[in-house]
């Protein structure tokens, strides 16, 4: 998918989402204010009835005031009575009325004596399973300033009594969050694939660069070679030529095959004590020949004592050479690189410094990732394939290692190596 394309499919579908959640939210808060004007009405009516009966009970002549029943806050009601209140009447009432307009929520009672002038607590009527009678501890009744008897009723959990009214709503509130979140999920594998793509992309033209120039080299000295007049000493300088190239090309190979088996999970280790000294100095006769060409000062700095590891020896050796063929790379002018292996506890580090360009901070923890590459532009003068600091990472992680990148002060990059000298299994 083409850029602009993915990216306004990305404006309209979040747009969309926005929209689909606004809908929701706005008919969701709709429906709770119907269910609180509905849970209102039905307390008011409720409460008028307990009124008369309160009277009644009394049996004495009483004249009610015309609106009894007043809303004082969202959960909390007065009712005058003009009357003396007997509590355990009042409690009856209050379950046979409220059970009448079939209201299940939690309620607390109180009444105010006008003789006292004060709040007499009547009682907590629950009509849940898992009651908190604490919440009706947590409430003072307030006292409004009138001058007859009347009691108050609060409702301690009903913003929770009008939600659980809600569960059709809820579902489908539910139902779009998981429609958004899986949609929000779709958007980054979708970004997440395109990324990828690119780097295969990169990586796939990289890999045909890599491998044409060698092979165009090996073909332009076969034809000299198919030369019988050509001088011997010039025959032999091609055969070098094709066998540093062959080489190459067979080094190259193995990249793409090692990483393909790490993707996999089928390498296999071979386990063994190795020298670190010896180790370190085959990695500088492997590599004369380049380190000649880009005119290197490389320079060891070991232990005076002999330190070894149990690690593959193969699999290690990769690792030394990708981390210093990455210094060589990445070094500008003339490379000098400096190679350190020092014990420390029960560990080994190993350092490979050098004082190259170093790597910008928003990209040291991704030099490790499979296909990537420190962006340069679109032209990429280092060429590879960005997977030898990833085989470095995954081999010495296999080794039970460790391997970290900072870069150094005063210019250039350090990737230290940590090994444990009494590893577990490998």
């Amino acid at each position: 998918m083409p850029s602009r394309t993915l990216r306004i499919f990305t404006v309209l579908s979040v747009l969309l989402l926005l929209g689909l959640a606004s809908v929701q939210f706005y008919w969701f808060r709709q429906a709770y204010r119907m269910e609180d004007r509905d849970f209102d009405q039905r307390v008011t009516a409720s409460l008028r009835v307990v009124c008369r009966r309160l009277i009644d009970f009394n049996n004495r002549p009483n004249n009610p005031p015309i609106r009894p029943v007043e809303r004082v806050t969202s959960n909390y009601y007065t009712v005058q009575i003009n009357d003396r209140i007997d509590p355990s009447a009042l409690e009856v009432f209050l379950r046979q009325e409220f059970a009448r307009q079939d209201l299940k929520a939690n309620f607390e009672y109180a009444i105010y004596d006008c003789e006292q002038s004060e709040i007499r607590y009547g009682g907590f009527v629950c009509h849940t399973a898992n009651c908190d009678s604490t919440l009706a501890l947590k409430y003072t009744f307030p006292q409004v300033r009138r001058q007859n008897y009347y009691f108050g009723v609060f409702f301690p959990e009903k913003r929770q009594y009008l939600l659980n009214q809600l569960n059709l709503w809820a579902v489908s509130t539910g139902a779009v969050l998981l429609v958004i979140v899986f949609f929000s999920y779709a958007l980054w594998v979708i970004f997440r694939q395109k990324k990828l793509s690119e780097l295969q992309s990169d990586f796939v033209n990289n890999l045909t660069h890599e491998f044409k120039t060698p092979l165009s080299t090996i073909l332009i000295s076969t034809d000299v070679l198919a030369r019988p007049d050509q001088p011997r000493e010039r025959l032999a300088s091609y055969a070098t030529i094709i066998r540093k190239e062959a080489l190459r090309l067979k080094q190259q190979v193995d990249t793409v095959l090692q990483t393909a088996q790490q993707s996999n999970g089928t390498t296999s280790l071979h386990p063994e004590t190795v020298s670190i000294r010896d180790a370190l100095n085959e990695l500088l006769e492997r590599s004369a020949e380049r380190i000649r060409e880009t005119g290197a000062a490389v320079s060891l700095d070991l232990s005076e004592e002999e330190v070894s590891l149990y690690v593959d020896r193969l699999h290690f050796s990769n690792i030394l050479f990708n981390l210093l063929d990455n210094a060589l790379k990445y070094s500008s002018g003339q490379p000098d690189i400096r190679i350190s292996a020092m014990p420390e506890k029960d560990k080994l580090l190993i350092r490979f410094e050098d004082r190259g360009a170093g790597i910008p901070p928003e990209y040291l923890g991704r030099v490790f990732d499979r296909f990537f590459r420190v962006p340069t532009g679109p032209v990429h003068n280092v060429k590879g394939f960005g997977l030898g600091l990833y085989y470095v990472r995954t081999m010495t992680e296999a080794m039970n290692g460790t391997v970290r990148v900072e870069n150094r002060e005063g210019g250039g990059s350090r990737f230290q190596l940590q090994f444990p000298f009494n590893p577990k299994k490998v």
